[in-house]
């Protein structure tokens, strides 16, 4: 045996062999204990402290927002934009006449390409 035996391992082995109500209490005790600065903290008026991070947190707040509305107005912009230049484009022979001809050429090649190969293969 241990000599002196009144370390931490004494006072656990005691805890245990304690009855119900003492033992309770010391739970109530450590739980007080362990609470009591949350507890104190929800109780008390706001301070500097608490306004200065209501500043911080509302002005990101209002910076993300702002951010996200100037995305919008961009992306309302430019689909806007967009459909006056393409609408312009629809409109123009000249595109259109330029567009039918190389496809036609294409058609063409795809043509003769189909034949040839159809040649190769008998």
């Amino acid at each position: 045996v241990i000599d002196g035996f009144d370390g931490l391992m004494a006072r656990i082995d005691a805890l245990g062999k304690l009855p119900w109500f003492p033992s309770f209490f010391i739970f109530l005790l450590f739980l007080a204990i362990e609470t009591a600065p949350i507890l104190v903290k929800l109780m008390t008026p706001k301070g500097p402290y608490d306004f200065k991070l209501e500043d911080e947190e509302t002005a990101v707040a209002s910076w993300v927002a702002q951010k996200v509305d100037q995305r919008k107005k961009l992306l309302e912009t430019d689909q806007a934009l967009n459909e006056k230049v393409y609408g312009e484009i629809l409109e123009e022979e000249a595109v259109y006449a330029y567009k039918k001809q190389k496809a036609e050429e294409l058609m063409r090649l795809q043509a003769d390409r189909f034949q040839q190969m159809q040649i190769k293969g008998m």
